[in-house]
């Protein structure tokens, strides 16, 4: 783990957590796991899941969450996503078809957000840094490299969860870009405000990443 990724206080989050959990613990462990690419060990009635290159172990019907193997618990925005992801999952297939974030159910409404807060800082941080080096940081979350853009990397949020970054870099004459995709069965397995949340995060946690290199 990295210190990025480890828990602050949670005291804002204290509402969306009430209902999250609640929902959370009304499924089965069973199939949550099985909807969603997760193990369940019923004798620690411990969902274990693996998320961008860390394994944490999901408490039922609590819904507390640590690192594998530790006592530190994730930042609270990724908590609130795995809970998200487990109550949510639908064992549909990735397809690998990529879709933007306005092609997702009723993605118009909080574009603007995704824009501002993970496509645009994107796009600006990394514009003239070293192509390989960016390449290192996505490899730490645990990304696979493809080709389609400067830098185009598959981060695993989750089992079923991919989200693919694309980078174009700039120059002294050319701003650099960015956008975020995710694989066109996303909905299955989060809500679009979830799904927001979930390219903001990532967006942070690879910029802290690439900080750390």
């Amino acid at each position: 783990m990295f210190p990025y990724m480890i828990a602050a206080d949670k005291t804002a989050f204290s509402t969306a957590f009430e209902y999250i959990i609640r929902d959370f613990a009304a499924e089965d462990p069973f199939k949550m796991s099985e909807n969603s690419g997760a193990i369940f060990d019923p004798k620690q009635s411990i969902i274990r899941i693996k998320s961008l290159g860390q394994v944490l172990d999901v408490k039922y019907p609590e819904g507390d969450i640590v690192f594998s193997g530790s006592k530190y618990m994730p930042a609270w925005n990724w908590k609130w996503l795995i809970l998200h992801y487990l109550a949510r999952a639908g064992n549909a297939p990735i397809v690998n078809k990529l879709i933007t974030y306005r092609e997702l159910e009723n993605g118009n409404l909080n574009y603007a957000a995704l824009l501002r807060k993970s496509i645009d800082p994107l796009a600006k941080y990394f514009s003239q840094e070293p192509v390989e080096q960016i390449k290192a940081a996505c490899l730490k979350l645990d990304a696979s490299i493809e080709e389609s853009a400067d830098v185009c990397a598959k981060i695993p949020l989750f089992p079923r969860f991919p989200i693919t970054i694309k980078l174009w870099l700039g120059d002294d004459e050319i701003k650099g870009s960015a956008n975020i995709l995710f694989d066109m069965s996303a909905n299955h397995y989060l809500d679009t405000e979830a799904i927001n949340e979930a390219g903001i995060m990532v967006s942070y946690f690879l910029i802290e990443q690439y900080e750390l290199m």
